[in-house]
């Protein structure tokens, strides 16, 4: 048989074991239960960048400055991460946000993140080169 005890808001199922039988139920509520995550990323590289969790860009940002995007609740498994610069090479055409598909953006990196956690990124090098490199929040 199991019991529901609900405390400060989180969900715990408490086990009782059967006379006689030794069989207990297994817990499986989470304190985690219903949680939302994000992502942060900080721009440490020579370039514009921009991100998007689950083609949901978040807006430009320059170099040396960060933006935190918040998972939707309700959102379970793993978010796509696409990590992207602005080349602003001449011959790329004239400018667009990456979330319009502007030809002047190019792809970093894409990433897998967990949705019910908090998850940090930063990007380094410069247009020609760059990378992602998953950091602690």
């Amino acid at each position: 048989m199991n019991r529901i005890l609900r405390t400060a808001g989180v969900t715990a199922t408490l086990a009782l074991v059967m006379a006689g039988t030794g069989l207990a139920a297994a817990s499986t509520a989470s304190a985690a239960e219903g949680k939302t995550g994000s992502v942060k990323v900080c721009n440490k590289g020579a370039y514009v960048a921009d991100f998007a969790v689950n083609n949901k860009f978040v807006g430009a940002f320059p170099v040396g400055q960060c933006k935190t995007a918040t998972i939707e609740p309700g959102t379970t498994g793993e978010v796509d991460v696409r990590l992207e610069k602005y080349t602003g090479f001449w011959w790329t055409g004239f400018w667009r946000t990456a979330s319009e598909g502007g030809p002047n953006w190019s792809n970093i990196s894409y990433e897998k993140a967990p949705a019910d956690q908090d998850t940090c990124y930063s990007v380094y090098g410069s247009t020609l080169k760059a990378w992602t490199g998953k950091t602690s929040c």
